[in-house]
């Protein structure tokens, strides 16, 4: 039997917080297999979540869909799909509401008239292809957030400018327990590379604050497996975010896990877009493991990242037989 490693726990949340008078609209994110499924609305000054999620009846048709869960501009307004791929848009039509598998549970969703490459029906989520936003025309554009290759220069100087805390986070990691040592000291494991495994970014600007460049890290180091891992090393996984000002040492907070390298307890980002709203600056993106998702809007400024809306996509338990 291979030894226990900590994990650090996401916790899950909801914050409302107010704005200027903004737009109103409604954010759902678009599977793969067609399906949308609504998570968070915004009324010109705070977000809110009135789509249902699990346990509520499915309306028979979208006639029956009750008018609150549509958000503040009812169910005609017009929805657009912002393509993750390539950040191009297109129309979307609703159809019908359906109840729509994710891991372990159900949710409510909606039917619609995209159809995107085949899904195997056997896995417990489907890829996200786009968010779709429900707004008057025009009132609401989604940015693309950068995907750098981990192979580029600014990628290598990503791996450089993360090492110091990436260091000390991990230290911190194999602290966390009692009854386990990790079987590699301080000096042996900063000997080892640094991977950089995801690199998001984009280029901020708000006034008063002036332009900074925001980016989203996912950093891996690895350990050779000793006989009792099961073929499955112990590996120290890092994310977070990094703030980069002109002039500026580059300011880091991220976060480690030590844990094994089949990633169970690891969640990955996919972000779907950055939102403007009065001059306040949003990321729009999914977490998911291998047991759940979250779909989350995060206020962004120079120096964190506030989540505002964390919504459950649904899960499976720990113990749950992948």
């Amino acid at each position: 039997m291979r030894q226990a490693a900590p994990v650090l726990a996401l916790s899950v949340a909801l914050t409302t917080i107010l704005a200027g008078l903004g737009p109103s609209f409604t954010l759902a994110v678009l599977r793969r297999d067609g399906l949308l499924i609504p998570f968070t609305s915004f009324d010109g000054r705070a977000w809110s979540t009135p789509w249902a999620s699990s346990g509520s009846e499915l309306p028979l048709g979208l006639d029956d869909v009750p008018r609150k869960w549509w958000g503040p501009l009812g169910p005609s307004t017009p929805w657009i799909a912002w393509m993750v791929a390539d950040g191009t848009s297109r129309p979307l039509q609703i159809r019908r509401p359906a109840q729509v598998r994710v891991f372990c549970g159900a949710r409510l969703g909606l039917v619609t008239d995209y159809k995107g490459e085949a899904v195997d029906e056997r896995e417990p989520s489907v890829p996200k292809d786009a968010l779709a936003i429900a707004a008057a025309p025009g009132s609401v554009t989604l940015r693309p957030i950068i995907n750098v290759s981990v192979r580029s220069p600014d990628a290598a100087k990503m791996t450089e400018v993360l090492r110091e805390q990436f260091d000390s986070q991990e230290s911190l990691a194999t602290r966390q327990f009692t009854a386990w040592r990790h079987p590699f000291g301080a000096g042996a494991r900063h000997a080892l590379p640094i991977s950089l495994e995801a690199f998001y970014r984009f280029r901020e600007t708000m006034p008063g604050k002036g332009e900074w460049l925001t980016s989203y890290v996912e950093a891996i180091r690895r350990f050779p497996a000793s006989p009792d891992d099961q073929g499955c090393g112990l590996i120290t996984w890092v994310r977070g975010w990094v703030f980069e000002q002109a002039g500026q040492k580059p300011d880091v907070h991220v976060k480690a896990i030590v844990t094994y390298c089949d990633r169970e307890d690891v969640s990955f980002m996919q972000p779907f877009g950055h939102l403007t709203l009065d001059g306040e600056n949003y990321w729009i993106y999914q977490m998911s493991s291998w047991r759940d998702e979250l779909y989350t809007v995060a206020h962004v400024q120079p120096d964190e990242v506030h989540p505002v809306v964390v919504v459950d996509g649904g899960g499976c338990p720990k113990g749950h037989v992948k």
